[in-house]
């Protein structure tokens, strides 16, 4: 079998002192003890290359019982392999709580990935243990089909006792923060929230927060891939200066989005936290404070927590931080420690408008249950892939997320996760700025990019923002999929800093080939050509101190009270300041839902409704040339795919989608209101298992 060594130890992991492996399955014994058989195929033992795996076939379960002692959060792992198998059968790993009246998936491999050599990981944290459950979990694995091959191996299932559950703080107590030692190694995250015994704060904190940056205490590096190794300067953390509002128990930056530093690969961005007080803590209160370090000049996004003590007279202790997660395909660590901290209490400027915004933003978010009460979780599970950073649905108004878990815990802010776009921006950046502009200036998308560039001023006669936008500009150097994008001589356009570069770059690097509007072939640099011209076309119409992104776009997101995190984007670090366009967006979790959920109902009239009807594919013909694969095409920035035959249609049926980077995937079903979101970095964008499950048998065709 194939092994995929990534990070599967993370999960089964959680790595603080409540932690405790309750059950680890990994066959080499040559026994499948305690699991027992069931099922009308066979089960046995089967060995490649010196490793045991159990193999079930046909219709063939096993079960195993786990005791679990008190309430806790299990994370459960397993790898599954699988052959044989057509359409509707899977090879699948379960979980039970309630004595099996009810079944959480864990990992389900189809069709698509039955090579009968890969060993798939996956893994899911499981809910607490209800009252008269007995606290025991069942597992099982089934073959489920008629001629389905399965093989399971290195099952795992660890407990992590919930730190807020008991009335005593188990990690980063008093004298541990205020002497910033003890904290050698990685807890679970629940040691960033309050325990049971907490209360409402008795001291507030509104002033200024210093964080003094220095090298992280610890640092794991769990994978980096060839060609993007950084040295020992990840490992360190930059400084920070923040004003807080405090409000209630809500912890307020003032400052949101991308918080820019000096620092040579991170930026912060620093999300609302809660500020409560504890028994233990000397009449002092405590805060939590939810961050991301997002990668300079790129979208790779790293979570982390930051907790630290403080008082009314303006006492702080150190600042500890644990990073345990992240959204990055090329880049994965744990880091932890301590930071200096220093408090400056005082007035914070427009506190009143920032406690507003808060409290409206908070207000507009989609009620939120646990994506275990759909019907169809497993669908869904399966369409996120592995070890996603978070993932979740909108049924009728309804969000489903599931939990942000990591490789220590749950994230205990996962209502605020810091979520990167990658190339879901080309849609929600790139696409709807092109559509709002149109909207505002009719004839914006037809105007030509060499009018606009002067860079592209040769070679460029002909070709339309709405062309770049749809990446057929004619111009490239390979027509394959991918190849150009994938191509090392990209790190040209990537890695400058400068808008003149990257400018150059975009205009000059792919020759022409083949008259524009005719070949699609995938380009952020395109899309980069795209926003320089909407740019100059915006100043042209406002004036030279325009921002295609201040004052185009972000102002639908104001209207719509998403986060503040989007009130930023990527750009150029230079005077030019040029937005991306194709990447650089920052999400949380309730503004992919909502965003996504405004275009399916038509973005309140806001948008050119050619275009935004080609893009949702709701134009006659639909709209799009094909994009890579069979069924795949491409049209105003979003893909879409061609889902009537998985949903019995008898005509076709293009379901329209965003991607990203790593994993990222939003699909939007036609003619309900369902969408399915996905973030994650193990490169899986398979999302059609949950959009069948969304349609549900009355899916609608046409």
């Amino acid at each position: 079998m194939r092994y995929w060594p990534l990070i599967l130890v993370a999960l089964a992991a959680p790595g603080s002192a409540a932690a405790e492996e309750l059950l680890r399955s990994d066959f080499q014994q040559g026994s499948a003890d305690p699991w027992r058989a069931a099922g009308a195929g066979d089960v046995r033992l089967t060995s490649f290359e010196g490793n045991v795996s159990m193999r079930l076939t046909a219709g063939a379960s096993a079960q195993v019982a786990v005791p679990v002692e008190g309430k806790r959060r299990l994370y459960v792992n397993a790898k599954i392999a699988a052959d044989a198998l057509d359409d509707t059968a899977a090879c699948m790993a379960e979980a039970s709580r309630d004595d099996g009246a009810t079944w959480t998936p864990i990992l389900s491999v189809g069709k698509a990935r039955a090579d009968a050599v890969t060993l798939w990981p996956g893994g899911q944290a499981l809910a607490d243990g209800g009252e008269g459950l007995g606290g025991g979990l069942l597992l099982r694995l089934s073959a489920q089909g008629k001629r389905a091959t399965c093989w399971f191996d290195d099952v795992v299932v660890t407990g992590v006792a919930r730190a807020e559950t008991s009335d005593t703080r188990q990690a980063l107590g008093r004298d541990v923060l205020f002497a910033g030692t003890g904290f050698d190694r990685l807890v679970d995250l629940s040691a960033f929230a309050p325990t049971a015994d907490a209360a409402p704060p008795q001291a507030n904190f509104t002033g200024r927060l210093h964080l003094t940056g220095a090298a992280m205490a610890g640092f794991r590096l769990i994978a980096e891939k060839k060609g993007y190794e950084r040295g020992d300067t990840i490992r360190s953390l930059p400084d920070l200066a923040l004003d807080l509002v405090q409000h209630g128990d809500a912890l307020i930056p003032a400052q949101r989005g991308l918080i820019a530093s000096n620092h040579p690969d991170w930026n912060w961005i620093v999300e609302p936290g809660r500020v409560w007080s504890e028994p233990g803590d000397g009449g002092l209160a405590r805060a939590a404070l939810p961050f991301a370090l997002q990668e300079r000049n790129a979208n790779c996004t790293h979570n982390g927590m930051l907790t630290f003590l403080f008082g009314a007279d303006g006492t702080v202790s150190k600042a500890a931080f644990e990073i345990a997660s992240e959204t990055c395909r090329y880049r994965k660590f744990d880091a932890w420690g301590f930071v200096a901290a220093r408090a400056a209490p005082g007035a914070v400027a427009d506190a009143e408008a920032i406690v507003r915004r808060h409290e409206a933003v908070v207000a507009a978010r989609l009620p939120v249950r646990p994506v275990e009460a759909l019907p169809d979780a497993l669908a869904l599970a399966t369409a996120a892939g592995s070890e996603p950073t978070v993932y979740g649905a909108v049924v009728d108004g309804i969000h489903y997320r599931s939990a942000c878990v990591t490789r220590h815990g749950d994230y205990p802010a996962c209502e605020v996760i810091d979520l990167p776009s990658y190339s879901t921006a080309k849609s929600l950046f790139g696409g709807v700025a092109l559509m709002r502009l149109e909207k505002l200036y009719p004839g914006s998308a037809g105007a030509s990019i060499a009018a606009y560039v002067p860079a592209c001023a040769r070679g460029w006669a002909g070709v339309t923002l709405e062309q770049a936008l749809d990446m057929t500009t004619g111009r490239y150097r390979s027509a394959a999929y991918m190849v150009d994008e994938d191509d090392p001589s990209i790190a040209g356009f990537f890695e400058p800093a400068d808008h003149a570069a990257k400018i150059a770059f975009a205009c000059t690097h792919y020759p022409r080939k083949a008259p524009p509007g005719g070949k699609w072939v995938y380009h952020t640099s395109d899309t980069y050509l795209l926003g320089t011209a909407m740019a100059a076309i915006l100043r042209e119409k406002r004036g030279a101190q325009a921002d295609l992104y201040d004052d185009l776009v972000r102002p639908l997101w104001d209207d719509l009270e998403l986060s503040p995190t989007l009130s930023t984007t990527r750009r150029t670090e230079d005077a030019a300041a040029q937005p991306f366009v194709g990447w650089g967006l920052t999400y949380q979790p309730d503004d992919i839902a909502r965003l996504s959920r405004w275009l399916m109902q038509g973005a309140g009239g806001l948008l050119d409704r050619r275009l935004l009807d080609a893009a949702m594919q709701r134009a006659p013909k639909g709209g799009g040339l094909p994009a890579g694969f069979p069924g795949f095409r491409y049209r105003a920035g979003f893909w879409a795919r061609e889902m009537g035959a998985k949903q019995g249609c008898a005509a076709p049926l293009w379901v329209p989608a965003m991607s990203g980077f790593g994993g990222i995937s939003v699909a939007m079903l036609p003619g309900r209101d369902a969408l399915f979101y996905s973030f994650g970095d193990s490169d899986h964008w398979d999302w059609g298992p949950a959009a069948v499950a969304l349609a549900g048998k009355d899916a609608p065709c046409g």
